[in-house]
């Protein structure tokens, strides 16, 4: 008989896996349903002490403990069931109050595979027909959302393959449309913006939105987007092992690629930086040879191979006029109001001036210029684009909170975009407090160590302070600290509870200061910071 005891239990028993399920989900989802990421960061301190969590650590001896206990009566058993899922309510409740519950973005995959979980659970539980042995399906929440997660993948996987094959069918469809890919380890979605903005001074074009980059993104991007009417289409390309961005190239079949750099970032998943450097030249290595390759001359991984390529015309841009690049940028100047610099290219001398952020933006402008060229616009056409160049959405910008401002490079981080960040950082009046906000960089393999290290020196040059918010990377930067044997002052601040985080940077709100959100931060502290908005 199903009794109000049991409908009870059976109803907190809903919310307390809705909740877990819910949050491990989360952690598939940020990263992109993909084992080799997951793996890659339960590989680091953070990834290792989400093991300690209540739900996978204290609640699963807490399980085994009442498992293992001679209860007599099965009623007991039902009321420590009550008790424990009422308290754990009661927990979950104030953790959704504290801001510590984590939950997907609501996505068709996430509903469906929370709810696959959640019916799975549900059915051992029905045919185990024991109390006892129910109870222990709590324990294995994780590995049964995360088996979810890998049947999902399979399934998916056909489906993937369908939607390319029918993208690939629609981009065929339009034989005229100048396909341009862009890929790199860094800088790829802005160049994307900025060749976008400067095209569009003479063409009608299509960009992929945001930061879609991967084969099924750039798919299903295609198939809901009418290309009737369009000239070209810029396409950012991501990977994170070799052979995807062969597949997107498949797909898309692009005539210019831009490569940006190729460095150690995501050196974790690839597994050597030849590998990295392999499936960046996937790209190159798909252009036709009436197609163009524009390529970053000062990173000597970008160059290496560009003799073995077929299409005919490949030009290069740079700073360092040794590597004689096609264009060759000199004369940097970055403030706060913008960039000005000169570059060389093709004979004539010209100047840029551009209302973005950084002097290494000039190095994003450099390609977009150049295949702008390529494709005939004039030099009123560039320079007007030039006039009206905005960052990406998710690009570096600075927006006031009360009395400070804050410099949110939050998107992701790298050692190239790190240190681009502290010099924007630096343009700031020195008598205002210099704050960095930051969990460090992540899936850089055995380089991380090192890039800490000589990160700490950059950090301790610019900052008054450093906010450490994950401790993954705390004692590489304590030791780059300690090898500047005290030259720069730097005040390193551990906060690893969002509550904490948000509290202390309350405090800046009254104050002139400079904070640096470098890489991503808790939802709670970001949302705080932006309320100033």
């Amino acid at each position: 008989m199903f009794t109000a005891l049991n409908l009870a239990i059976v109803s907190l028993w809903f919310l307390s896996a809705a909740v877990d399920y819910a949050e491990f989900c989360y952690l598939w989802q940020l990263k992109e349903y993909r084992l080799d990421r997951l793996r890659d960061f339960f590989s680091t301190k953070q990834g290792q002490r989400y093991w300690l969590r209540y739900q996978l650590l204290w609640r699963s001896l807490a399980v085994l403990v009442i498992f293992f206990w001679p209860f007599n009566q099965v009623i007991t058993l039902k009321y420590i069931l009550l008790l424990g899922f009422l308290a754990e309510l009661i927990y979950n409740a104030w953790r959704l109050y504290r801001g510590r519950i984590r939950y997907p973005r609501p996505t068709a995959k996430a509903f469906g595979i929370v709810a696959a979980a959640l019916l799975l659970e549900a059915l051992l539980a029905v045919n185990d027909r024991d109390w006892a042995q129910t109870l222990v399906l709590v324990i294995v929440r994780f590995p049964l959302l995360s088996f979810t997660v890998i049947v999902f993948n399979k399934v998916t996987g056909r489906v993937k393959d369908w939607y390319i094959a029918r993208a690939a069918k629609k981009i065929r469809s339009y034989p005229h449309l100048i396909v341009i890919g862009v890929t790199g380890s860094y800088g790829k979605s802005t160049v994307k913006e900025f060749l976008s903005q400067i095209l569009a001074q003479k063409y009608s074009l299509v960009k992929t939105p945001r930061n879609t980059n991967t084969d099924i993104g750039i798919a299903q991007f295609i198939l809901r987007t009418s290309f009737s009417g369009v000239q070209v289409f810029v396409v950012e390309m991501g990977a994170y092992r070799v052979g995807e961005i062969k597949k997107i190239c498949d797909m898309v079949r692009p005539k210019v690629g831009i490569l940006t750099a190729i460095i150690e970032q995501h050196l974790s998943l690839f597994g050597s930086i030849q590998n990295i450097q392999t499936a960046k030249y996937e790209l190159l290595r798909s252009l036709p040879a009436d197609g163009l390759a524009v390529v970053y001359a000062d990173n000597p991984f970008c160059t290496e191979f560009l003799g073995d390529l077929t299409c005919r015309r490949v030009e290069t841009y740079g700073l360092d006029p040794d590597n004689k690049p096609s264009l060759l940028i000199t004369n940097i100047k970055s403030g706060l109001d913008g960039l000005r610099c000169s570059g060389v290219y093709l004979g004539f001398e010209g100047e840029m001036q551009a209302p973005v952020l950084g002097a290494h933006q000039a190095l994003n402008i450099a390609p977009a210029t150049m295949v702008a060229v390529y494709l005939g616009l004039t030099r009123e056409q560039v320079y007007a684009g030039y006039r009206t160049l905005k960052a990406g959405e998710n690009s570096l910008k600075i927006y006031r909170y009360g009395s400070a401002d804050v410099i949110d490079d939050s998107y992701n981080s790298n050692p190239v975009g790190f240190k681009a960040a502290l010099d924007i950082m630096a343009k700031f009046p020195s008598e205002r407090e210099r704050v960095v906000v930051t969990r460090g960089m992540l899936e850089l393999g055995e380089k991380t160590e090192e890039y800490h290290e000589v990160m700490a020196e950059e950090i301790a040059f610019t900052a008054d302070k450093l906010v450490l918010i994950t401790p993954d990377f705390t004692a590489a930067i304590r030791r780059g600290i300690e090898k500047i044997n005290g030259k720069y002052r730097l005040e390193i601040i551990e906060k690893y509870d969002s509550r904490e985080l948000c509290d202390y940077l309350k405090q800046y709100k009254n104050k002139p200061a400079v904070i640096l959100l470098e890489n991503r931060v808790p939802k709670l502290a970001r949302s705080e910071l932006k309320s100033g908005l």
